[in-house]
């Protein structure tokens, strides 16, 4: 809210007679120092973004939901007591910054309406800047009394991002960070060349929760590092990115031998896709490598390998041992040693055997009944596998 000081020497009486041009350069010259303010800074005292913080409609028990994100302050100058709190809207309608309770924000009236915008960066922090009780002209060694519970958010270990000339960034409080930069030629630690980035000036997005670097070096900004930050999505285009992969079992020849062009890496613990109504789409020019140390689950009622139109099942594995393979083996023993006693000595006469015959029937018959039986029962029904003897693949 604008607000002006008067000075003890803003008002001259001009002596009787003409004026004289020093006389009018010394007004004009006193004149330009008073003191006016367009916008005037505002301590916190109450952020509305609780139900019981609004304030009620009047006659009626209902809260103005209009209202949210409203704070009430107290001006820097112009405020009038210890108590003089006045309700001030955001200023942006779609770009919020809420404030602390404590920190102070600037205030300007248009239109009759007093809006609040920036904080003042006090402290230098993207965690906190607050300065309790300083808007208290009349008793500024008082405390300053907030709601109580406020959210504990005071935490020095949380750093601005590290950045360059150029760019663009949003930090928030808690160590989440969006930067809008290009890549830096080389990256120096103590004054020389540890690494190596790629093209300089190229352009890339850096988003991430969580700071994974720590700094002891009071106020010292951080860089961002996608091993270390808890998550982290990074878009690049001629950046080498020191990117570590999590698992060991991927086969050599599917990973690169550094990561670098134009690429988007995401780094998390656990990463979720999910599709509410359609399909989820996969496309490469060349290849899609994955890789897990412990299981890779494909779930569905089916299953297509090859060819989206795969009408090959597979074959279930224990099915086919269980009851294709092993009762076969196990009919041709019993045959083996049912015809074992056979024996003949006359030549040129036909002579029946009568060790044969028996057995011959009993493999015969137990084929006739395991292809009967067993026809179908190790195809698979939900994994279907393209031709086997589809084209080539030219890699």
């Amino acid at each position: 809210m604008a607000y002006k000081i008067n000075r003890s020497d803003e008002h001259i009486v001009l002596p009787d007679g003409p004026a004289t041009v020093r006389d009018v350069q010394k007004y004009i010259k006193q004149r330009a120092t008073s003191e006016f303010y367009e916008l005037e800074a505002a301590e916190v005292i109450e952020v509305w973004l609780d139900e019981e913080d609004l304030p009620l409609i009047p006659d009626t028990d209902k809260r103005d939901w209009s209202k949210y994100g409203w704070i009430s302050a107290r001006m820097s100058i112009s405020n009038s007591g210890l108590d003089d709190f006045v309700s001030i809207r955001p200023l942006d309608a779609n770009i919020k910054e809420y404030p602390y309770p404590g920190e102070h924000v600037i205030v300007a009236s248009y239109y009759g309406e007093k809006y609040y915008t920036q904080k003042l960066n006090i402290n230098n922090s993207v965690n906190i800047n607050s300065f309790p009780a300083l808007s208290k002209v009349y008793d500024i060694w008082s405390n300053e009394v907030y709601k109580e519970n406020l959210p504990i958010v005071r935490n020095e270990k949380i750093r601005q991002i590290d950045v360059e000339e150029g760019d663009i960034t949003f930090n928030g409080r808690f160590g989440n960070s969006i930067r809008l930069g290009s890549n830096v030629k080389e990256i120096k630690i103590d004054g020389k060349v540890k690494e190596d980035t790629g093209k300089e000036n190229s352009p890339n997005v850096i988003i991430r929760a969580g700071q994974g670097v720590e700094e002891t070096v009071r106020f010292k900004p951080v860089k961002e590092d996608i091993n270390k930050d808890d998550s982290s999505l990074w878009m690049t285009t001629d950046q080498v990115v020191p990117f570590e992969r999590s698992s060991d079992k991927a086969h050599g020849l599917t990973v690169p031998k550094q990561y670098d062009g134009k690429q988007i890496l995401i780094n998390s613990d656990r990463i979720v896709f999910n599709s509410k109504l359609n399909s989820i789409h996969a496309f490469s020019k060349n290849e899609i490598s994955m890789a897990a140390d412990i299981r890779m689950n494909l779930e569905s009622p089916i299953v297509n390998l090859a060819d989206r139109e795969a009408t090959e099942p597979a074959i279930a594995g224990d099915q086919l041992m269980d009851n294709v393979i092993w009762p076969i083996v196990d009919a041709l023993v019993e045959f083996a040693n049912g015809i074992a006693p056979t024996m003949a000595t006359c030549i040129d006469i036909v002579i029946p055997l009568d060790f044969i015959n028996s057995p011959s029937k009993t493999l015969a018959s137990n084929l006739t009944a395991l292809k009967a039986k067993q026809k179908d029962s190790p195809k698979s029904s939900t994994v279907f596998v393209g031709n086997p003897k589809g084209p080539k693949v030219i890699t």
